[in-house]
């Protein structure tokens, strides 16, 4: 198992409800944020891989996952996967990730934006995201290898009634995330 990188989703108002006196004219300056976790994962290796990403968060109270949506593309096709509780409470499993020889998927996390949650306005998790070899994937030879890029994604808008999030997009923030050893990760 290797540790990747923290995480954070979010489907929110930039700023808190409430706010001090002295900050009320901030709320003019307020806009909801949706973001999600992108995960870039390269087989380097001349094998297939079958990988899990293990997520650890302590989902906020009334936030469950089915609030939560992921993707995995490794052929060009998005296909969406669940997360699944993982024995402790606060960790959750997405798996198989099949990874052929030599390519590369891209791994999404971030809250569904439906139309209960752009009413509610509450999803907000974070957390650290471990990735290991499934054990649905055999024994590949020792010391496999990937190459993973981890970033925030997110999209500032102001309007949740609008009939789509994208018209009412007012701003993009992408940032990377620390991974260690420059990203190259060796699997056990």
């Amino acid at each position: 198992m290797a540790l990747v990188s923290t995480f954070e989703v979010l489907l929110k108002p930039q700023l808190p409800k409430v706010l001090p006196p002295a900050f009320n004219n901030a709320k003019k300056l307020s806009r909801n944020i949706l973001q999600g976790y992108f995960l870039t994962i390269a087989n380097v290796n001349p094998f297939d891989l079958v990988l899990s990403l293990v997520f650890t968060t302590r989902l906020p109270s009334g936030v469950t996952l089915d609030e939560i949506i992921t993707f995995a593309d490794t052929s060009g096709i998005n296909s969406g996967g669940a997360l699944v509780p993982d024995g402790a409470g606060n960790k959750y499993r997405f798996s198989p990730l099949f990874l052929p020889a030599e390519a590369t998927a891209l791994f999404i996390l971030q809250p569904s934006p439906t139309d209960a949650a752009l009413a509610a306005l509450d999803i907000e998790a974070r957390g650290f995201v471990d990735i290991q070899l499934s054990s649905l994937g055999g024994t590949p030879p020792a010391g496999a290898k990937i190459q993973v890029t981890a970033e925030q994604r997110g999209t500032f808008f102001d309007n949740t009634t609008a009939p789509k999030i994208v018209d009412r997009a007012l701003d993009q923030i992408v940032y990377g995330l620390t991974v260690q050893n420059g990203g190259l990760l060796t699997l056990n």
